[in-house]
């Protein structure tokens, strides 16, 4: 099979049976792993790894790293689904929420990749980057930095959904103030990439910088968004439990995720273009408001 010449369609189905599949090997290795540790969290862990190695192999296999790409955003809901159905609570208005407020994300997060997905003959720049960058060593900087550590970094914001699954504690200010959190994320996203698309769409020039609608206040709405959702699912377990602890270093990781690489690695390309040092001072870098310098 010639997987640069299937179709968007085809593509798509291409993505749909390896991701069955994934899940399905997720599904058995959880089943035998479960009855020796007896921990859900343990066993979904190990799961997860085993189905992020299986997504390796259909990215080496088809040599394109953005294999990975959806599994950010569709293995949460999975395992919060399959957390609520094994964990045995009655579903409550808390549950819903948390639930309603992941696929709002999940989805909006799903279908933004897909719409921007050109096929099998291109992957993340990103990725590009990290393979020139490691050459003989790709195979190990594709699994560990591409594949496991954004794994490892959202399993760590899904132990604070199963802490709220478990407790299915009654709504309260702060789960609500969670919820729309989650759903401003979604909103925020939408949004932003809706206003990067037409952008992309109308430009003349890809030396440009866009500065009209949410990008106008902040050179990563998007970015913002994602983080929202995460601390939108803290605040679920920071109302379902009342007390601050040790489960706040979780969004905090995924805060210097984006703060220490993902923003940096993205301003680092963008910097090339002759607008973006000026964009930069005009600009906020995450949170949305207008610099004094900015002309109307």
């Amino acid at each position: 099979m010639d997987l640069f010449k299937l179709t968007k369609k085809q593509t798509g189905y291409f993505f749909i049976g390896a991701y069955l599949l994934t899940f399905l090997i997720g599904w058995l290795t959880y089943h035998f792993i479960q009855p020796m540790l007896n921990h859900v969290l343990m066993s979904t862990f190990i799961a997860n790894l085993v189905m992020t190695v299986a997504i390796y192999v259909f990215s080496s296999a088809t040599k394109n790293a953005s294999m990975y790409d959806p599994y950010w955003s569709v293995i949460p809901p999975v395992i919060i689904v399959w957390w609520i159905i094994i964990s045995n609570v009655q579903i409550n208005a808390t549950l819903i929420l948390l639930l309603i407020g992941i696929l709002l994300w999940a989805i909006r997060l799903t279908y933004n990749w897909w719409k921007n997905w050109t096929g099998f003959k291109e992957q993340d720049w990103r990725y590009d980057l990290i393979k020139e960058r490691t050459r003989g060593y790709y195979f190990l900087s594709n699994f560990g930095a591409i594949h496991l550590i954004p794994t490892l970094v959202v399993y760590l914001q899904l132990i604070n959904a199963y802490e709220v699954i478990i407790q299915a504690a009654d709504v309260n200010l702060l789960i609500v103030i969670g919820f729309l959190l989650m759903v401003f994320a979604a909103v925020i996203q939408f949004i932003a990439d809706k206003q990067m698309y037409a952008y992309r769409q109308e430009r003349k020039d890809k030396n440009t910088c866009i500065d009209r609608g949410l990008w106008r206040y902040s050179r990563h709405p998007n970015y913002l968004g994602e983080l929202s959702l995460w601390i939108g699912v803290y605040l679920f377990y920071l109302g379902s439990y009342q007390r601050l602890d040790f489960n706040i270093v979780y969004p905090i990781v995924m805060i210097a995720l984006f703060l220490f690489v993902s923003i940096p690695m993205m301003e680092k390309k963008l910097i090339s273009r002759p607008c973006y040092e000026d964009y930069q001072k005009q600009v906020s870098m995450l949170f949305p408001y207008r610099k004094k310098n900015i002309e109307d």
